[in-house]
């Protein structure tokens, strides 16, 4: 029995959904499959290989290609190397990871040793971040610039929001089936008006086990040793991790915080409409 997917139909719906949107991005790409300790690992590689890496780990359960989506058009100048996070909805092993310990950190240290990169850039968007941070506790050097993007682990919402747009909603859902309550639930998150991300948060939120465990706050001590350069990409409207608590939180954290931005008029998922803001900001950081 898999400990992600209600059934096989589900998984094949998900994979599905992965490969039409990576199809839809009309870049030249190669797999490749990093095995760990923890179970293989798909990476998606693009871009132009002599150009500076830069490593992404995506949100939950939203995959390399949904990541890759935003900066695609600055793959002429960097080699990038789309993660995709192992025990979710991806392609990578199933194998479930403790939150609790050093198992992401360890992980993705194996990820970038055996993509033979010593360091590296690294972006991590949401949960993703959590996954970076973890990294940076375990093994610092391995992170050269880091860009978190409306990252996890530093602030949470406010619980009444949470339960009155999120929650409750989402309880309608899961008791109807109906479209209508799943869309006042992810309209909290997810960009208007994008068909995809509605049948893909459709398919994960019938098809998977939805883990709620929600990974503990990041600790000064835990990245007082870390001093690389940090960037921060939030949203003016993130039900999940409020900009204003963000930003006041991470000055204390971070010992080598450069710059916040903040992408106005935006839920937690930009929207496409905020894509060139993300690249610009990228490319002038990473440089």
């Amino acid at each position: 029995m898999s400990a992600i997917y209600k059934n096989e139909q589900a998984k094949i719906e998900i994979m599905k959904l992965y490969d039409e949107k990576l199809k839809s991005l009309n870049i030249s790409y190669s797999d490749i499959d990093v095995e760990t300790k923890f179970g293989r690992t798909r990476v998606v590689k693009t871009g132009n290989p002599n150009g500076k890496p830069i490593v992404l780990f995506h949100g939950f359960s939203a995959g390399a290609p949904l990541t890759l989506e935003a900066i695609v058009e600055i793959r002429d100048t960097y080699c990038l190397y789309a993660v995709d996070t192992i025990g979710q909805a991806t392609k990578s092993a199933e194998t479930q990871m403790n939150i609790k310990d050093d198992s992401y950190g360890l992980w993705a240290d194996e990820v970038i040793e055996k993509l033979n990169l010593n360091s590296a850039n690294i972006i991590g968007i949401s949960y993703g971040a959590f996954i970076v941070q973890k990294l940076i506790t375990h093994k610092p050097e391995r992170v050269g610039k880091c860009i978190f993007v409306v990252p996890s682990g530093i602030v949470n919402g406010n619980i009444w929001e949470s339960i009155t747009k999120l929650t409750i909603p989402l309880m309608k859902f899961k008791m109807t089936k109906k479209d209508e309550h799943l869309r006042g639930f992810i309209k909290s998150f997810v960009p208007d008006g994008d068909d995809f991300l509605f049948r893909l948060q459709k398919a994960l939120m019938t098809g998977i086990y939805l883990d709620t465990k929600i990974p503990k706050l990041l600790k000064k001590k835990d990245v007082e040793h870390f001093d690389s350069p940090v960037y921060i990409i939030t949203v003016s409207n993130d039900i999940f991790f409020p900009e204003g608590k963000m930003a006041e939180r991470s000055k204390t954290l971070f010992n080598n915080l450069k710059e916040i931005h903040v992408l106005k008029n935006s839920k937690h998922m930009p929207g496409k409409e905020t894509y060139r803001e993300i690249q610009k900001k990228v490319k002038e950081w990473i440089g």
